[in-house]
């Protein structure tokens, strides 16, 4: 049986509690896409985009730099307000930055392991 960690294990450096929230939910709606695992959506993205957008991965998440149509989509699916948008936006960008040692060149997009 493989064992998932907590998606928040991720996300070290965002400490507050909304932001967590946030983040928590959105790598939720991450794992609950049919069919795909997160390793999958990953693929997808560095296969399907005219730049592969992997910076970098761990042990514990895939660090992305993507294109803004990717949270606009990130934002439909999960019905998230502008500001809610843009808080989950800071949060990755966040965490990024401090994972990976410096701001992404697109948009950051943090997407915890799921195995």
């Amino acid at each position: 049986m493989v064992t998932v960690a907590d998606p928040l294990d991720a996300f070290p450096d965002v400490t507050d509690e909304s932001d967590r929230d946030l983040v928590a939910r959105h790598q939720r709606a991450v794992r609950e896409f049919p069919d795909l695992s997160v390793a999958d959506l990953v693929y997808d993205y560095r296969t399907q985009f005219h730049e592969d957008p992997l910076v970098e991965r761990d042990e514990s998440a895939f660090y992305l730099s993507v294109r803004s149509h990717v949270w606009t989509e990130f934002a439909d699916w999960m019905d998230l307000s502008d500001d809610e948008l843009a808080q989950l936006k800071a949060a990755h960008a966040r965490q990024f930055e401090a994972s990976v040692g410096r701001s992404a060149d697109y948009d950051a997009l943090v997407l915890a392991k799921d195995e």
